[in-house]
């Protein structure tokens, strides 16, 4: 999930910024050190910035959608297409929240695949939301050219200004956080880049927002999965998207008949026609088929379901897949597993 939105209005499809496949090795570079000290120096600035710029109405006058839990309201502080109104305006918070909500504080590690914008909206969340938990964002962004954006005035600067219009926040500062370690230059489809990343021996949550690629979801689950733990969750974001704007040969890998979408014909209208959704009794004798032997054996022992959060022009649908690996439910460490101790 390249993130590096550059466009600075607010689309309603998600911009040529997703290109690659999201990257990971060590970001140890001095021009990138450098780049976050100008950051944190910045933020004085920054908050003047937010002072002089209108917000988003209040909830007494807000658009369609508004934030109804705190998580939602992190993901549209931070102006992440994971809530209510920035670009793809996903809502996925709301299925989020419903699944991590009483389990946050016991939440230890999380890794998502694709920092999105610059200003990485949901690393921003995710630190704020799992207050004990190390986050490991992982970007196919190189670290000069981040290094390059976040220049005094560059087009960092320029996307926070845009952004500030619209009440959100840069959390500039988490950068320095020590739960959160960046990787980048690394492209998540590609096992032995990914294998290369320092990272614990189990993570409670994978999230990949990559590349939205069919194949590359399969590759980088296929590399991530002995990662995360017993009881632990896997996510794949954007499931229901076909012709990419910067991928049209995507449509082959998940095809669909999706009509009178307009600009939002990336989007599939129907959960059935992704080989994700996993046809256990081979009614659709067909998208199913397409999934490698290792998924389709690891959808057959563990439990999955798939969220549908929103949906958009010509029905197409705002999806993520998640899978809980088998075993002990997070932050219930001491619950016996099934047989122990039961009549």
């Amino acid at each position: 999930r390249t993130h590096a939105r550059n466009s600075y209005s607010v689309p309603e499809r998600k911009t040529q910024s997703k290109q690659g496949r999201l990257t990971v090795s060590k970001v140890v570079n001095s021009s990138w050190q450098m780049a976050v000290m100008r950051i944190c120096r910045s933020s004085l600035l920054l908050l003047l910035v937010n002072k002089l710029v209108s917000a988003r109405p209040p909830l007494t006058a807000c658009p369609p959608s508004c934030a109804n839990n705190e998580l939602v309201e992190l993901l549209d502080t931070f102006c992440s297409d994971k809530g209510t109104f920035w670009q793809s305006k996903h809502h996925y918070g709301s299925a989020y929240h419903s699944i991590f909500g009483s389990i946050r504080e016991s939440v230890t590690s999380i890794l998502e695949v694709g920092i999105g914008e610059d200003t990485a909206p949901s690393v921003a969340a995710w630190s704020s939301y799992f207050p004990n938990a190390h986050i490991y964002p992982i970007d196919i962004k190189t670290t000069r050219e981040v290094a390059k954006r976040a220049e005094p005035d560059g087009a960092t600067d320029k996307l926070v200004r845009h952004q500030a219009k619209f009440g959100c926040e840069y959390n500039r500062s988490m950068w320095l956080n020590p739960r959160v370690h960046l990787t980048l230059d690394t492209d998540a489809s590609n096992p032995e880049q990914l294998k290369r990343v320092s990272l614990p021996a189990t993570l409670d949550i994978v999230i990949d927002d990559g590349s939205h690629l069919f194949r590359d979801q399969e590759a980088t689950l296929a590399t991530l999965w002995p990662r995360v733990r017993p009881g632990g969750f896997y996510i794949v974001e954007d499931m229901l998207v076909g012709a990419l704007p910067w991928s049209q040969a995507h449509a082959l890998q998940v095809p669909t008949n999706n009509t009178a979408c307009g600009h939002e014909c990336f989007f599939p209208q129907r959960i059935a026609e992704h080989p994700f959704m996993f046809d256990r009794f081979s009614y659709e004798k067909g998208p199913s088929a397409s999934l490698t032997v290792f998924s389709k054996k690891l959808m057959r022992e563990n439990d999955w379901f798939w969220v549908v959060t929103g949906m958009h022009r010509g029905g197409g649908l705002d999806c993520s897949l998640v899978i809980r690996k088998k075993g002990p439910p997070l932050g219930n460490h001491g619950l016996p597993e099934r047989g122990e101790g039961q009549g």
